[in-house]
């Protein structure tokens, strides 16, 4: 059998870092050895000691292209399975060179700005030399070679959390402008004569400064969490962002039971159907996000339990990982 490695640029933890996490325990369960390679050591000591938990092997290069190059000359029988596209770039053109099968996932969707953006260019471009994964279905028009793959965790089924009498609205993510944040700011701003509503901002980035200087008082803000037991802090998830692929945050938030909230953006329409498995909005105004959690707020518990019930449903059946596993093993083990 071939030797299955993980090939990323990690330095902080987000969804990548998190469908790594999903994989490497999908794999585990169906018995198939995996590594993870970091191109450098940023330190990640979140996403460490998660694969440590797990059991699971991971080596950090020295940032240089060649060192790739070594690693996979001295480990000729592997698979090399990229995420993001720095890592994307780099084992793409190594393989190529050094005649290993490259897989690269293209997780996201947004193009960025400067050097970002560069990246993403050169990424797509280079998209040739590689099988591709894509988790949103119009990054097939951009990603050669590709197939589309939905997202998955392996789900903890956690039980129904008890109804209390403050409504906790999260947003659960990196603090970019892609991400769109500051819509959530300003959907908080709209209920400050509610105070039975609370809303919380989970993560970190480069508005973070300015998200704090013009929130409301009925926003808390936690910085970057490490501990998944956030989740039992929620009653509901916001994702407003402006370009998405398919958010890892909305399956973990389906996994432990929480409404979603959610922009028809990316392929986020795909997991949520409109008053069946969470509430979408039609457009991505910030009226539209307004009226969403209105409509919530109407809603008795036995309407939002319907729409945490047929979320878990669809996640089991669609995004548990039985299907991607599958799809997953004919690129990996293919004659």
């Amino acid at each position: 059998m071939r030797n299955l490695v993980l090939f990323l640029d990690s330095s902080l933890f987000g969804g990548i870092e998190s469908h790594i996490v999903e994989l490497v325990k999908l794999m585990q369960r169906n018995n198939v050895p995996v590594s993870v390679l970091f191109y450098q050591d940023h330190h990640n000591m979140q996403l460490y000691k998660l694969l440590e938990a797990l059991n699971c092997a991971y080596q950090c290069l020295d940032g240089k292209p060649l060192s790739l190059h070594h690693y996979l000359k001295q480990h000729s029988n592997t698979v090399l399975h990229t995420h993001g596209y720095k890592a994307g770039i780099i084992g793409r053109l190594t393989c190529k060179v050094t005649g290993n099968l490259c897989i690269s996932t293209y997780h996201a969707g947004e193009k960025g700005a400067g050097r970002v953006r560069l990246y993403n260019w050169l990424d797509h471009l280079t998209s040739g030399f590689s099988q591709n994964l894509v988790v949103a279905q119009h990054l097939k028009n951009t990603v050669k070679n590709s197939e589309f793959i939905a997202n998955f965790i392996v789900p903890n089924n956690p039980k129904l959390k008890q109804p209390n009498s403050v409504l906790n609205i999260a947003f659960v993510g990196r603090l970019s402008y892609e991400k769109g944040p500051d819509r959530f700011v300003a959907l908080a701003q709209h209920f400050t004569q509610q105070p039975r509503l609370q809303f919380h901002i989970y993560g970190d980035g480069d508005m973070a400064s300015e998200l704090k200087r013009n929130a409301p008082k009925n926003i808390q803000f936690h910085g970057h969490q490490s501990d998944k037991s956030l989740w039992q802090s929620i009653d509901v998830l916001v994702i407003c962002s402006r370009e998405e692929g398919l958010p890892m945050v909305l399956l973990e938030a389906m996994d432990n039971k929480i409404v979603c909230i959610a922009n028809r953006v990316g392929a986020i329409d795909s997991v949520i159907a409109h008053n069946q498995t969470g509430l979408l909005t039609d457009d991505q105004t910030q009226v539209a996000l307004v009226n969403r959690l209105k409509t919530l707020l109407f809603m008795s518990q036995q309407e939002r339990n319907y729409l945490i019930k047929n979320a878990t449903s669809k996640l089991h059946r669609f995004y548990s990982g039985r299907e991607q596993f599958t799809q997953l093993s004919k690129l990996y083990f293919k004659p």
